[in-house]
């Protein structure tokens, strides 16, 4: 069974009373909303705005509040309270909200990161260095080019053989030997 609502009493600086006096009214100046609190509640919010007139001249709810300083105007604010059957959705600053407004559609975006350029940003070729010849002869003072042909086929088809300097290098002579060949010896897995 639905209650009855409380007749109220219109305060000379606007507010609301129950006709009990057990609870406050009073509205939101931007959205037009209506709060109410206990008497003890009540006279705390008083404390904060100083007067009951400042109260009902200045009074205005947390979730319009963020949306102001989210840069909304208060006609904006109005129309989202209509198009959401009087309710703000909640305004986060983490991610995109989108709120529909008579089939316009308001995003909030939160702030980009800023990004930090360097001179080599978006140039892939920047620590690159200009082109040079290649020297098989410097190259091979300390290493080999190609250690699969040295390890593997004693050198043979080594496309760099006539330059390279390599102390690893086969002489055509060791070349013509036969490669050294490792025998595997089966071992008894049951020995007597």
């Amino acid at each position: 069974m639905a209650r009855k609502a409380q007749p109220r009493i219109v305060r000379p600086s606007g507010i609301e009373v129950s006709a009990n006096g057990n609870y406050y009214y009073w509205k939101c100046i931007v959205s037009g909303k209506e709060t109410f609190a206990p008497e003890e509640r009540f006279n705390d919010v008083v404390k904060k705005y100083g007067s009951e007139e400042k109260l009902f001249k200045e009074y205005i709810l947390r979730p319009v509040q963020k949306y102001l300083d989210a840069g909304f105007d208060a006609d904006t604010i109005k129309s989202i309270l209509l198009a959401n059957e009087g309710e703000l959705p909640t305004l986060e600053t983490t991610k995109d909200v989108s709120i529909k407004v008579d089939k316009i559609e308001l995003t909030v975006q939160p702030e980009q990161p800023k990004i930090q350029y360097f001179p080599w940003s978006g140039n892939p070729d920047y620590f690159r260095s200009p082109p040079s010849p290649f020297n098989v002869e410097a190259e091979t003072k300390n290493s080999c080019i190609y250690p699969n042909r040295n390890l593997d086929d004693q050198c043979h088809g080594c496309p760099v053989y006539e330059q390279c300097k390599s102390s690893a290098k086969y002489n055509l002579e060791d070349m013509k030997k036969p490669k050294a060949q490792i025998k595997i010896k089966p071992v008894d897995a049951n020995p007597a």
